[in-house]
């Protein structure tokens, strides 16, 4: 033991040197580092709940911010259950389309291949995504597949866009992960385009043009809103008065791209006024 932290006994005089004291101050400090956070277990720090340990299996090295898709845990509950509770550790991969889709990391650090390190799996946190055009309100962001140096902007997706540079192409933006979004189903103009009213043997056949109704933007020409994949049913026959409102909202489709569907229209039947029978 150094001479500077000797005990001393009952009745020697005390004399501290000046390398003992600034041992009990280091250990002070590093008591109070620790202890800083008893009994606020309960209420873990936002920080902490949206950072875990993840590997990059990818197959590449990758840089700060790339996003990874999540394959399954490093330490298999079968092998170690008691490490497995104690510790989260992700085995990460490039995205892939279909698989990874709300099940995905942004590295909070570079990470080579093979290592450990770690990343955002909630919260708020930067990201770079592609976005293709500007004629849509941008609102949600999700994997490209394949790709794993940004997402890409969609209608509906896991990650919420709170913030982007703005214009078309890769660009950074600010997103918030770890929400699942619910389908978004969202009020439409509609203007009819083509089509006929029907009669007492035919079906109408009234096709649309669907409009934003906040900025009468067009979202879709010409639709016909009983034809797949819209989910609006007419009578087999009768006159139907034209809609002009509904409800929609996105879906993927067989290509993965995000399609629109309508789910509500407000067309009505004709119905003629019945006749005045005179009576009183």
């Amino acid at each position: 033991m150094s001479s500077a932290l000797r005990k001393v006994r009952s009745g020697d005089p005390l004399v501290i040197p000046a390398a003992a004291y600034n041992a009990f101050i280091d250990a002070a400090l590093d008591f109070r580092q620790r202890t800083a956070h008893l009994g606020q277990g309960a209420q873990p720090s936002f920080s902490q709940a949206s950072i875990v340990l993840v590997r990059n299996d990818s197959g590449s090295n990758q840089n700060r911010m790339a996003v990874l898709g999540v394959e399954a845990p490093i330490i298999d509950p079968s092998a170690n259950e008691e490490e497995f509770r104690n510790r989260v550790a992700l085995s990460c991969v490039t995205p892939e389309e279909g698989t990874h889709e709300g099940r995905f990391v942004v590295l909070a650090e570079p990470i080579a291949n093979g290592k450990i390190g770690r990343a955002y799996a909630a919260g708020v946190c930067p990201v770079k995504i592609d976005v293709p055009d500007e004629e849509h309100e941008w609102r949600y962001a999700e994997i490209a597949d394949g790709i794993t140096g940004n997402l890409k902007v969609s209608m509906q997706g896991s990650a919420t866009i709170l913030w982007r540079a703005g214009g078309t192409g890769v660009q950074w933006a600010v997103i918030r992960l770890g929400q699942p979004v619910p389908m978004h189903v969202f009020p439409v103009e509609l203007t009819q385009v083509g089509g006929e009213q029907g009669d007492e043997e035919n079906p109408a056949s009234w096709t649309y043009d669907v409009l934003d109704v906040v900025t009468g933007e067009t979202l879709a020409s010409g639709v016909d809103p009983v034809a797949s994949p819209h989910k609006w049913q007419r009578p087999s026959v009768g006159q139907m008065i034209a809609a002009t409102f509904g409800y929609a909202h996105y879906q993927p489709n067989d290509a993965g791209e995000m399609e629109l569907v309508l789910g509500w229209i407000n067309e009505m039947v004709d119905q003629e006024a019945c006749p005045d029978s005179g009576g009183g």
